[in-house]
């Protein structure tokens, strides 16, 4: 259940979220849900190729749930990740 929680909120997020901020989300739904859960859950969802993890040099992972081919831009100042749009003319 909390498995499916965590894949159901980062899905309808559109930012990619480290796994602090998305325990901040699924806490509201699950309270008792502790941090360990969420990157473990976070992990098996990577590994079984449900999420992207996306990791960059020295900051914290993000994850990614839109798994259609895709680039992403990192923000320098904040670390923010999104999606870049490539438009083949």
């Amino acid at each position: 259940r909390q498995r499916s929680v965590i894949l159901d909120k980062l899905l309808s997020m559109r930012c990619h979220p480290t796994a602090d901020e998305l325990y901040a989300v699924v806490r509201r739904q699950l309270p008792s849900v502790s941090l360990g859960t969420i990157y473990r859950n976070l992990d098996l969802l990577a590994r079984s190729g449900q999420v992207r993890k996306l990791e960059s040099g020295g900051s914290q992972a993000r994850f990614d749930a839109e798994l259609e081919p895709h680039h992403h831009v990192r923000c320098g100042v904040c670390g923010r990740v999104d999606d870049v749009a490539i438009i083949h003319e």
